[in-house]
């Protein structure tokens, strides 16, 4: 896949990023050997591949709740403001 510099400027823009020309240079480069890396692994047929070492309960656990009010007081009281018991920062856009 063939990127231009206009996409690479295009995808600085949508990620609010200023880029120079030296660096739309240089990404470009980068995102035509990482779309091509991709485009080879595409390829590889992988049909015949068995899974091997899935263990598909090692990511659960049970839900315990842990309450220490103390702790979560010293934390709230690191903020400049409180709200309904809760840290209250500035908005984030």
């Amino acid at each position: 896949m063939e990127i231009t510099k206009k996409d690479v400027e295009l995808a600085a823009k949508l990620a609010k990023m200023r880029v120079s020309e030296e660096e739309v240079t240089i990404y470009q480069e980068q995102l035509e050997a990482l779309f091509k890396w991709v485009a080879e692994l595409a390829a590889v047929n992988t049909d015949d591949v068995k899974l091997t070492n899935v263990n598909h309960c090692a990511h659960m656990r049970e839900d315990v709740a842990v309450s220490h009010p103390e702790l979560a007081a010293s934390l709230r009281a690191a903020f400049d403001e409180e709200k309904d018991q809760c840290a209250k920062v500035k908005k984030v856009l």
